[in-house]
């Protein structure tokens, strides 16, 4: 079972959701819990614009070391507000205040956790455009830990639905999804889909074969199957049977999972209004 989470926050709207949604996990699952704002350094690379007359741009002195504390100031202002949320809800978080590229301080630093947070979107979601090149994105492509991405709005997780096709991504993802379940007291739909109608007996037999193991671990569950567009029957199955977090591997067989993160698991994050727990 899950016993340490961290989530990212950039003070945006969308990781204050993945705030709650941390803090409400580690409040159920009594696991520890620790906050990472990451200054990006990017940000602290940037010249001026270049002259009209084309001079090469350049930086006036201390300018950089201007921006890096106002944005080192900002970050522990928004780790101080979730420190003191925390001792407002009674669970203990740490904080930590890292530098670098934000996905790839995730990276380095996802070995010290079990499962990390992140929203969908962040602090510059208001430019427009959809989820891809985020943080997010970048890392979830490059996790070893479980991950779960966040909507724009918490709710409890109260069922949660697991997608299986038999590969060792999703039966990994399985466990985790009958673990969670169990911890959370919440119901948990399996569903197998057949994107070809061929295919409808291994889906069923996916599915059943997913039933067994987690009723053996004394898990609520019933098993669904499915045929046509997996992303699309995935959401209408979630929407369907009321469930409010999926839960999936990172990669798969064939047409269900067809790269690292595929075609079907990126609808999904594009697209879900509940949070997506990517197991590699």
């Amino acid at each position: 079972m899950i016993k340490n989470i961290m989530f990212g926050s950039d003070g945006s709207p969308y990781g204050d959701v993945a705030g709650n949604y941390a803090f409400d996990l580690a409040d159920r699952l009594d696991a520890r819990l620790e906050a990472v704002h990451v200054v990006d350094s990017r940000r602290l690379e940037t010249a001026l614009p270049a002259h009209a007359a084309g001079c090469l741009a350049w930086t006036p002195p201390g300018i950089s070391e201007q921006l890096r504390q106002m944005l080192e100031a900002r970050g522990r202002s928004i780790l101080e507000g979730i420190a003191a949320e925390g001792e407002k809800r009674g669970i203990p978080v740490v904080t930590t205040l890292e530098f670098g590229v934000p996905p790839l301080v995730f990276e380095q630093i996802q070995v010290r956790t079990e499962l990390v947070v992140l929203g969908r979107r962040g602090e510059h979601a208001s430019f427009g455009g959809d989820y891809s090149g985020s943080t997010m994105d970048r890392f979830v492509r490059r996790a070893s830990r479980c991950c779960l991405v966040t909507p724009d709005k918490f709710a409890p997780v109260d069922k949660i639905l697991v997608a299986v096709d038999g590969s060792i991504s999703a039966s990994r993802a399985l466990h985790e999804a009958a673990e969670l379940a169990n911890a959370l007291r919440a119901p948990l739909v399996i569903l197998s889909v057949a994107d070809r109608e061929p295919d409808m007996p291994d889906a069923r037999v996916a599915a059943e074969n997913a039933h067994s193991l987690v009723r053996a671990h004394d898990c609520a569950a019933v098993a669904v199957t499915a045929s046509g567009a997996p992303a699309l029957r995935i959401l209408e199955t979630a929407a369907a049977t009321g469930c409010n977090l999926l839960a999936m591997g990172m990669h798969g067989h064939g047409r269900i999972y067809d790269r690292l993160i595929g075609s079907v698991a990126a609808h999904v994050l594009a697209h879900a209004d509940t949070p997506v727990l990517l197991v590699r």
